[in-house]
Order: structure tokens, then sequence, then C-alpha cells
């Protein structure tokens, strides 16, 4: 999808993930009448990830080498690809920064922020109701769960089972969580499980990965969603919380 769209630059992002690892192609379109010139991006690379990264030449600006930039000439792309493997939990994401100058002499400069979260490594794991409350009551404490209470405006349209429908959709198709029959008495509730993976390896060479389990309990009354997350790592309660909080704000 697109990312960033002005008058001078489109950016558009398409990604897909296998457990630990995640592929993503980032494309700079050149939308101005003239040139762009000193075309550069700087990539983040915090270290919850490994990334290798190849790019038009002289796109890449890794702080060093002083490079000069590449032109992208009218109606034509720059090219990024990020091959990354996550290596631990974690509750940010990376940002690039693009910077170039049109032919009048105007330097532009754009921080952005990529859409990999924790919830691109997931698999999703499917629970009957007895597996998934014990695992539920065994995942109790501070460092474990994670719950917020979210309310939407005053002139939202309402929680209705519409918006429920599209709520367990986005948990179960974006967010990767597996189904969990039988688990929600009432279409008010929505639970899913799934497994974040890892590239790291323990003492004994096998994957580390972090179980995890959402719930999501709306009150229509309230016009409110209670998000609940409990896994064994609180970098992991957080991530999903906060994008399930967001995705159910988009889903409005």
């Amino acid at each position: 999808g697109v990312l960033f769209e002005n008058s001078l630059l489109q950016v558009g992002v398409k990604h897909e993930y296998v457990g630990a690892q995640g592929r993503i192609s980032i494309f700079f379109g050149n939308l101005h009448n003239t040139p762009l010139h000193n075309f550069k991006v700087k990539v983040d690379q915090p270290e919850h990830l490994r990334t290798q990264l190849q790019g038009t030449q002289d796109l890449l600006d890794d702080g060093e080498s002083g490079t000069a930039g590449c032109t992208v000439a009218v109606k034509t792309q720059a090219k990024l690809l990020m091959l990354v493997e996550v290596t631990s939990p974690f509750d940010d994401v990376p940002s690039i920064r693009i910077t170039f100058e049109t032919e009048e002499g105007e330097r532009h400069d754009y921080p952005l922020r990529l859409p990999i979260v924790a919830t691109c490594f997931m698999e999703p794991v499917n629970l009957d109701p007895g597996a998934f409350m014990q695992r539920w009551k065994s995942l109790e404490g501070p460092d474990r769960e994670c719950q917020e209470v979210m309310r939407l405006p005053p002139n939202s349209n309402g929680i209705d089972e519409a918006y429920m429908d599209r709520v367990r959709g986005i948990i179960v198709e974006g967010l990767k969580f597996g189904k969990c029959q039988g688990v929600d008495p009432t279409p008010w509730t929505v639970s899913g499980a799934a497994t974040f993976r890892t590239g790291a390896k323990d003492t004994n060479g096998n994957n580390i990965n972090v179980g995890c389990l959402v719930r999501v309990e709306a009150n229509p009354q309230a016009n409110a969603f209670r998000v609940t997350t409990r896994t064994l790592h609180p970098l992991c309660s957080r991530a999903v919380k906060n994008v399930s909080l967001v995705s159910i704000k988009l889903a409005a």
C-alpha cells in the first residue's frame, strides 16, 4: 500500500512474512515535473532486527561514505529491498529518513515509520476453550498482562455485531491470531492465540518463541473496548495490545 504521498513523492510498501523473517519492498516514485536529485534513504536498524539492504545505486545513506545520492527521474522509481529477521520481542517500529532536492534547490526531509510491527511475525494457534483458559490463567501477573480501555469518539456509529465481525477479522487475518472457537460466550468478545517467532536460538539450538493470547471485550452501551493481552514477555504483551487498539479504531 501507499505509506506516504504528496505532490512530489509517493512511497509504496509491499511486505510479506514467514515465521521470523520478512521481505519488505519499498518504492519511491517521483510525482514532480522535474527530477529529484541527491535522493537518499537512511534506514534505522534496531537491535531486534537482523537486516539486509539492497537498493538502487547510491540510494542508501549509511551515514559514513558520504554518498551524494541518486537521481529519480520524472515518473520513475527508486527501489529498496529489506530482508529482515526478528531476534527478540519489540514494541516499537523501525523508521527511514528520505532526503532529496528539487531542481529549484529546495531541500526536503521526510522521516517515516515502517509498518513492521510485532504481529507481522505471529503464527496462529487454534485452542479449544479448556486449553485457552488454562493458558490464560497461567499467564497472570503484572509483567505478563497488558490491558487498556479505549472509548470510541461520541460521533462514531457505535458498536454493533457488524463492527465485531470486522474486529474478529482483524484479529485473525490482520494480526495473525488463531481462532479459539467456543471461548467467547457472546458476540461482544473476541479471543485469539498465536506464537511470536524469532530467529534467535536457545542453548539447545532451538528457536526462541513467545506464546501470545489476546481478548477484546466490547461494551456497546459505553461505546468502548477493553483489550487484554497476556504473554511471557512484557514487550510482546504491550506490542500486541497497541497494534490491536490501533486496528480496532481503524475498523470503525
